[in-house]
């Protein structure tokens, strides 16, 4: 799991003075995070901010990209707090905790243990009087409809792919009269977009899928903010 370092399984035995403490720097542990993965339902609002591009043609889903400079993200403020207004992705909100699914309905909750938050003197604990708070309570119901927007997002990948709308792109300035790639990423083509039959456009239309695809594509004007921070 991308970020999380040291995985582990709750558990009353083991875990039962942890909990929540908010670090001064909240987001510090994503300082360094370049991009990050999106719920094809968060395109629609992250498209306001960042470029919106595809990790692998053949697989994987949609993400959100903070820099073009390895190992910076600028969405960070020095205190380590996410930049104001700025949208902050789910899987970001939901770190460090997550969920795995059982059998049935079962669910297992999961944290990463070298989180900063996660403490022996909590504003929040896991547990009370061996059973879980409310709030860890809202934790998991927060990150099962994550995992469960998760394969949603799936389906949408898997349309794309059916309909072959994803290619490569890339951005670039033009530096003493010559074109300089700045960036490769996987976009959907509005043009293939365009080339399809009313029939496959009406069937993107009822799953909602269209809203999505335009979201992505506006997305790509934030490459300019993207790059334009690179300097500073």
């Amino acid at each position: 799991m991308f970020l999380y370092n040291k995985v582990e399984y709750l558990n009353y035995k083991i875990h039962s003075n942890l909990g929540w403490r908010t670090p001064s720097d909240q987001y510090g542990f994503a300082k360094t995070v370049t991009s990050i993965p999106l719920v094809a339902s968060e395109i629609p609002t992250a498209q306001k901010f960042y470029p919106v591009v595809f990790s692998d043609i053949e697989r994987g889903g949609p993400i959100a990209v903070f820099s073009i400079n390895e190992g910076t993200n600028p969405f960070i403020n020095k205190d380590g707090s996410w930049e104001r207004d700025a949208y902050i992705p789910a899987y970001l909100r939901r770190y460090p905790i997550a969920t795995v699914q059982g059998e049935g309905d079962r669910v297992a909750m999961v944290f990463d243990r070298d989180s900063k938050g996660i403490v022996e003197d909590p504003e929040f604990r896991f547990f009370e009087n061996e059973k879980l708070t409310s709030w860890a309570l809202e934790l998991i119901d927060f990150s099962v409809a994550y995992e469960r927007d998760q394969l949603e997002t799936n389906l949408f990948m898997d349309k794309l792919r059916e309909f072959e709308l994803l290619t490569m792109k890339h951005i670039g300035q033009n530096i003493e009269g010559k074109d300089q790639a700045l960036a490769n990423f996987i976009s959907i083509d509005e043009n293939r977009l365009k080339a399809l039959s009313d029939q496959q456009i009406l069937e993107l239309n009822s799953k909602g899928y269209l809203a999505i695809i335009f979201g992505q594509l506006f997305s790509l004007e934030n490459w300019n903010r993207i790059v334009s921070r690179m300097d500073h």
